[in-house]
């Protein structure tokens, strides 16, 4: 099984950090997480396209984590998809995907009538809502999908895979968690989510002190997350989505490794682990 992390970053547009998304894979399974900005351009970077994705798998619905939706849609088509999309994600996806879908209906059936391509099945969309938790079989893949606490998100998750003997969990959105430390608990590997204390200051009246006490309120922060990984006694901590996406990497792998004992790993875009 293998982690690539497409994209690391955040809201904030940052061309060495791509929106949040992740792809899992075996040699007969690819599932990607998430579907933040630029998620095709890094697929295409490792010889993919979307018609290449099993399962498209969705933490939350913040627009940093689905915005290239129809990008991803769309461009599979012209990667010559040849099947359905299957998408899992929380409560208030299918109206999600409704609202997309028929945002581009106009423009998508020009384009089908006139370009006369031989398949449309790209663009049916089989939508599947998480209820609570529980857990999905993808080919080789086991997932289980469990509640994190991203509130005042209503419905955000997170994500254990298992391929043979090896667990990766990946965090989603979230704030310290006990849900989150049960789930990936001895895990090979932990993709983690990270609010770097210290590194976003304060900007005129857009960006407030009260701005920053309540992004950093719904997300683990740099001094919390290394706790987080020990307490879950996992074998390796991944970091990502990066706020900012511009940090001293020294200073964060310190504050990180006097709580999980030893330094994490700073993820990038396109980084490959073998788990």
């Amino acid at each position: 099984m293998y982690l690539t992390l497409l994209g690391t970053g955040c809201p904030s547009v940052d061309f060495k950090r791509f929106g949040p998304s992740n792809l899992i894979s075996t040699n007969k399974t690819k599932i990607l997480v998430d579907c933040g900005s630029g998620v095709t351009q890094r697929l295409n970077q490792i010889n993919l396209s979307g018609s290449d994705i099993d399962v498209l798998l969705l933490t939350h619905l913040h627009s940093d984590h689905v915005i290239d939706f129809y990008q991803l849609i769309i461009s599979s088509w012209h990667s010559y998809r040849t099947k359905p999309w299957i998408v899992y994600g929380p409560v208030g996806t299918k109206k999600f995907v409704k609202k997309i879908m028929n945002a581009w209906e106009d423009e998508r059936e020009l384009r089908i009538s006139y370009e006369a391509r031989s398949s449309i099945k790209a663009f049916k969309i089989k939508v599947n809502e998480f209820k609570s938790e529980g857990n999905i079989k993808i080919k080789d893949l086991k997932i289980n999908y469990f509640e994190v606490d991203h509130k005042p998100v209503k419905y955000a998750y997170g994500f254990s895979f298992f391929n043979k003997s090896k667990k990766l969990t990946i965090s989603g959105d979230t704030r310290p968690c006990e849900n989150l430390m049960k789930n990936a608990f001895k895990s090979d590997v932990l993709l983690h989510e990270v609010f770097v204390e210290d590194e976003i200051k304060e900007v005129n009246k857009m960006r407030t002190k009260k701005t920053l006490h309540n992004v950093k309120k719904y997300h683990t922060t740099s001094s919390q997350v290394g706790k987080v990984a020990y307490i879950a006694k996992c074998k390796e901590l991944v970091l990502t989505h990066f706020v900012p996406t511009r940090f001293n990497i020294s200073r964060l792998k310190k504050t990180v490794r006097n709580d999980f004992g030893k330094d994490p790993i700073i993820g990038k875009d396109l980084l490959k682990i073998k788990i």
